[in-house]
């Protein structure tokens, strides 16, 4: 097994609605190439990971040079990415991290990934393809809407079938087309990124990971918002070698914590009421909370009301807002007490 490395000395451009979600988070682009589509008999054999370092995008890639290697290639992929709060892939939720997840176990390796903190990119683009205008949803097909143009001729299958013939001959030119095909997936990935700006902010909120930090910099993610019984329950994980397991009822909010999973839910009864229009809404009162009100999104809430769906529909952003201010606020407040 092999690492490879290439520092490209160029600055990556960001996409605005990324920047807002993401501006201070870690995060890495990655993508596997297989000796096939079984998880049960095929390999992986090739992991790309993309990320950026001293204003330079760096390209690592895990390589076995047969596929007996692929235990010691997970191993050193898992040590990598685990300095990443955040990771980016195209089908990655439905292929990647199922595929990895199935080789980590067959290999005797105890981890698991989780899509907590993964952007399937591939799951926004599918979403708004037809608004788009795209006749379909390839990785390759997306680059050419953005006017990107690669290098690389081959494809998947074919990387697949070129393994097949590099682990017997060992030919260093089709190593390197295969290795070629991974990086420029990572690297034009990366550039299609900018596809975020066109899409509808709220709508991004509403399917990306929510992450947020504590005054330790431990790392936490908001993983589900649903609102049923006229209760905002608000779900996530959030990994302290501290904090036991604990409930709290309070009037405005319930709060779990399972120390086993390191997963919450917080549930917050909702008030009922109209909007000017005579719509039926749901609505908190930020009174009824603790936590600090300086931040201009609170301070600009009229009489202190947010408005959590109309009619059918869940005010994300708002949602969004708050739980970015209120759930970090808990875990610091409890967090304290344990220290006290």
């Amino acid at each position: 097994m092999e690492i490879i490395k290439y520092t490209i000395k160029e600055n990556l451009t960001l996409p605005q609605n990324f920047l807002t979600l993401y501006a201070n988070t870690n995060f890495a682009l990655f993508d596997i190439e297989t000796t096939g589509l079984s998880r049960e008999h095929s390999h992986i054999i090739l992991i790309g990971v993309l990320y950026v370092e001293n204003n330079s995008i760096i390209i690592e890639q895990f390589f076995c040079n047969n596929r007996s290697e692929e235990k010691e290639m997970l191993i050193s992929f898992i040590e990598k990415i685990k300095q990443f709060p955040l990771l980016i892939n195209y089908n990655g939720n439905t292929f990647d991290i199922p595929f990895l997840n199935k080789r980590f176990k067959i290999n005797n390796i105890n981890h698991q990934m989780g899509t907590h903190n993964s952007i399937d990119l591939l799951k926004i683009v599918r979403k708004n393809q037809k608004k788009l205008g795209m006749k379909n949803c390839k990785l390759k097909t997306l680059e050419e809407f953005l006017g990107i143009y690669r290098n690389d001729t081959i494809s998947g299958k074919d990387s697949v079938d070129l393994y097949n013939v590099f682990e017997e001959s060992q030919n260093k030119n089709i190593k390197d087309m295969i290795l070629l095909h991974n990086h420029d997936d990572l690297y034009y990935l990366a550039k299609a990124l900018k596809i975020l700006d066109e899409i509808p902010y709220d709508q991004l909120i509403s399917v990306f990971p929510q992450i947020f930090n504590t005054s330790d910099e431990t790392i936490g993610y908001i993983i589900n918002q649903s609102i049923k019984r006229n209760v905002l329950s608000l779900e996530g994980s959030y990994t302290s070698t501290c904090l036991l397991d604990y409930m709290d009822y309070q009037n405005a909010f319930d709060l779990a914590y399972n120390k086993a999973t390191n997963t919450f839910c917080i549930k917050i009864p909702l008030y009922k009421g109209y909007l000017p229009s005579g719509e039926k809404c749901l609505y908190i009162s930020i009174d009824d909370f603790d936590f600090p009100k300086e931040n201009e999104f609170i301070k600009n809430t009229l009489e202190n009301i947010l408005i959590v769906k109309e009619n059918n529909n869940l005010s994300t952003l708002n949602i969004h807002k708050f739980s970015s201010l209120f759930i970090p606020y808990i875990f610091n407040t409890l967090d304290k007490k344990r220290d006290s």
